[in-house]
């Protein structure tokens, strides 16, 4: 028969600790991190076009899709959504000024 929760011996979970800071301020761990994107970049790249347009790839249609879509985007052929500035107000309530 198996052991109820309350018949096996208390065990402390131990809790993992946050990592220690690799930098001192903020700023320079921004900068660290571009640096280990731009080294990683052309291999993720190369994954993306291998995915998108391996004629023996296996992913599905939605996943080569979405990988030649992070390739454009790399490329800066698709240009990112900016959002368009608010208009005036107006002190009234709505309408057309007279």
């Amino acid at each position: 028969m198996a052991k109820h929760s309350s018949e096996y011996p208390a065990r402390l979970q131990r809790v993992p600790s946050a990592p220690e800071p690799t930098t001192a301020d903020a700023s320079a761990g921004v900068q660290e991190a571009r640096e280990t994107a731009r080294r990683y970049l052309p291999n993720g790249v190369r994954l993306w076009a291998a995915v998108a347009f391996a004629q023996d790839s296996e992913a599905s249609l939605w996943t080569r899709v979405q990988c030649a879509r992070l390739l454009a985007q790399v490329a800066g052929a698709i240009p990112q959504a900016v959002p368009e500035a608010p208009g005036p107000h107006d002190e009234d309530g709505g309408g057309e000024p007279s």
